[in-house]
């Protein structure tokens, strides 16, 4: 039997150049099936397409050095004012846009432990040929990216201490998406604080669940607590902001270091309905869906997941979902015109999709099926829609369309991708009218760029020396962010990259006022932007007003 050297040439220079071939084919070779191995491994294993999410994410996060638990945190400098929470009456009192909460975080060993992420199965195939991501895997008991990426977040327990006030063994766990993913390898995570969770009943001003925002995802800082202020002058029922200092402890490993500073978002439930809306018995929906009303049968099972009721149901409520959901699919053009106002309320709707548009807020109900609540008033039967995680609106999102078009974006065709509710309400020649006298009336009484300016340099006035004290980086984009000087370098970047240029508020807020003025004139069309390039084009939206 011929030893495989026997094979090769007898010459010198040709048997080196074969041995040279033969080296480098089986190396090619190897290449060509690893990458087919992974090609295979990633479409038909949800393990592996696990692991090889969790490496680009752990390895793509981009916290700021002190954020790191390797590296000491921030020095507590503020001296400020701070809020005590021994007199509280109302949670109106807790959520004023300038007050300044201390919260203390301190878990044993074991507890902060018990806080890690849970690993499920990933939802493969995610993203969509156009671009639009699925936020919703059935894998997962939380809806958004985080869940589709195969995340879940448990509650552990630990000792919260809220403006001077200790609550003992309080449920806490992590929460969001894009901020907890930009924040995994770091301490500065997102979190839910629920008080009760152990002790039912126990509640501050009428409150039990808090959430901490942590800015990740927000460059300006501004973006959150302007966004739903300018909701609540709209006339939209919206949830309201203070800002709070963190401090985290854990048992052997860290002692009262400061994470910076954070935003505390109102939690919208039964507490906050009943105040909002002067009663009880509102129900509350968070949908993640790109189709809102599709019908999906007679079973609330179908419906449950999708429209993620944050309320108790009443058997009344889910009907009433599942009948507006039928009449929406089926019904033609006339019939839906006649009587979709029986079913949503044509002036609460106007003004939030007035302030959604006005604001360019693509990372929500215009484009991502996400990032919005929809309630159900118990008197009259009619849905009506609340603004959620504010942090990259005021045209900032960074994944639909460019800068400039976010600031011209269409009012008459606002969404991005099919959206058949939308496209159905605003061909319906009363809800078309009410929504253009609703711009108007922003557009002349809240959305003026001499008063929102005068707010953006208010409350940056509060948030300078807690932003100082946190972080001289982020102090430096956020002094970029409320500049009235504008730069006139580029304004796009990568959408993940923390070093993009930094959105400028005032720039945004002057610019959207006029090009708006001009479409509701006639005297420029909007643009339909969206997530592929190949897919934005000027379009003649206001042919038809």
């Amino acid at each position: 039997m011929r030893s495989p050297g026997s094979y090769l040439p007898k010459s010198g220079w040709k048997r080196w150049l074969a041995i040279v071939l033969l080296v480098v084919g089986g190396f090619v070779l190897s290449i060509i099936a690893l990458v087919v191995s992974v090609i295979v491994a990633w479409n038909t294993s949800p393990t592996f397409q696990g692991w090889a999410l969790e490496q680009m994410i752990t390895r793509g996060s981009q916290p700021f050095p002190d954020e790191l638990p390797e590296n000491p945190g921030p020095k507590p400098t503020y001296q400020g004012r701070r809020d005590q929470a021994a007199d509280l009456r109302s949670g109106a009192e807790i959520y004023r846009v300038t007050n300044v909460w201390d919260v203390r975080l301190r878990f044993t060993a074991p507890q902060w432990d018990a806080l890690k992420p849970k690993r499920v199965q990933p939802l493969l195939g995610f993203m969509q040929p156009d671009g639009t991501p699925l936020l919703r895997n059935t894998n997962s008991t939380r809806n958004g990216l985080s869940g589709v990426l195969g995340f879940d977040f448990p509650f552990s327990s630990g000792d919260v201490e809220f403006g001077g006030r200790l609550f003992t063994d309080a449920g806490v766990r992590f929460k969001g998406n894009g901020t907890f993913l930009g924040s995994f390898r770091g301490y500065r995570k997102p979190w839910k604080i629920v008080i009760d969770h152990e002790h039912k009943g126990r509640e501050l001003a009428g409150r039990s669940t808090f959430n901490l925002a942590n800015l990740s995802a927000d460059l300006t800082c501004l973006s959150d607590t302007l966004g739903y202020e300018y909701f609540r002058d709209a006339g939209v029922p919206s949830p309201a902001t203070a800002l709070s200092r963190v401090f985290l402890s854990i048992a052997g490993t860290e002692s009262d270091r400061l994470l910076g500073m954070y935003l505390l978002v109102e939690n919208p439930d039964p507490a906050w309905a009943k105040e909002r809306f002067g009663k009880k018995g509102v129900a509350l929906f968070k949908p993640v869906t790109h189709q809102l009303f599709s019908d999906l049968g007679d079973d609330w099972a179908a419906y449950d997941g999708i429209y993620d009721p944050k309320t108790k149901l009443a058997p009344e409520q889910k009907a009433r979902v599942i009948e507006v959901a039928k009449f929406a699919s089926k019904t033609d053009d006339a019939a839906f015109a006649a009587r979709i106002a029986d079913f949503v309320d044509f002036d609460e709707f106007a003004r939030f999709l007035a302030g959604q548009v006005l604001l360019s807020n693509y990372d929500s109900f215009l484009s991502n099926g996400q990032n919005y609540l929809m309630y159900l008033h118990p008197d009259s039967k009619k849905f009506g829609f609340i603004p959620w995680d504010l942090d990259h609106c005021w045209g900032e999102f960074p994944h639909i369309g460019t800068a400039d078009e976010r600031t011209r974006a269409s009012i008459w065709h606002p969404w991005t991708g099919p959206n058949r509710f939308l496209e159905r309400m605003l061909a319906v020649p009363a809800f078309k009218e009410r929504y253009r006298q609703e711009l108007e009336r922003q557009l002349a009484t809240v959305f003026v760029p001499e008063r929102l300016v005068r707010r953006v340099d208010e409350i940056a006035a509060v948030m300078r020396p807690l932003i100082t004290e946190w972080s001289p980086e982020r102090l430096s984009r956020f002094e970029t962010a409320v500049a009235s000087d504008f730069y006139s370098g580029p304004r796009d970047g990568g959408p993940e990259d923390r070093n993009r240029p930094v959105w400028q508020l005032k720039r945004f807020i002057a610019e959207r006022a006029a090009n708006v003025r001009a479409q509701l004139d006639g005297k420029a069309e909007g643009v339909m932007v969206s997530r592929q390039q190949q897919n934005r084009r000027d379009g003649p939206e206001t042919k038809d007003r």
